[in-house]
């Protein structure tokens, strides 16, 4: 299958898609991890369909960080699903986000990628991403 006989289309992410985006992700995300208003300006999530079947999506949100505080959006994750790979869903679920953060005045898009997932990162390279002047911290809750 090539990209020439595939039509997506790509669009905010509704309730009635929650089933198929827990399903893409393999269970590793929970539904309150995707749910939330429709209306939430602050989410910039979109699935991508093939034949009226959800086969990618993204989970994106819209923050304010540092001082003085900014915009940006921040992709937390991309999931295609593996038969739709490499046909260009992924890349057009990025340009989703980034045409809504331009109607929203977001500056920056940043996305979080584990450093060790190496195609992971050749695919947000080839979007333009580069590696960010903030560093990261973490630290473990322990309850």
């Amino acid at each position: 299958m090539d990209d020439s006989e595939v039509k997506v289309t790509v669009r905010p992410i509704e309730p009635d898609d929650y089933e198929a985006v827990l399903n893409l992700s393999g269970n590793n995300i929970s539904r309150d991890d995707i749910i939330s208003n429709p209306n939430d300006k602050a989410r910039l999530c979109f699935v991508a369909e093939v034949d009226g079947e959800v086969v990618g999506f993204n989970l994106a949100h819209r923050l304010h960080v540092g001082i003085p505080l900014n915009r940006i959006c921040v992709i937390q994750g991309i999931v295609v699903h593996d038969k739709y790979r490499r046909l260009g869903i992924g890349e057009k679920l990025v340009e989703a986000v980034f045409e809504q953060c331009a109607d929203c005045d977001i500056d920056i898009v940043r996305a979080l990628v584990e450093e060790s997932d190496l195609r992971l990162r050749r695919f947000i390279e080839h979007l333009g991403f580069q590696p960010s002047s903030v560093t990261n911290y973490d630290r473990p809750v322990f309850c």
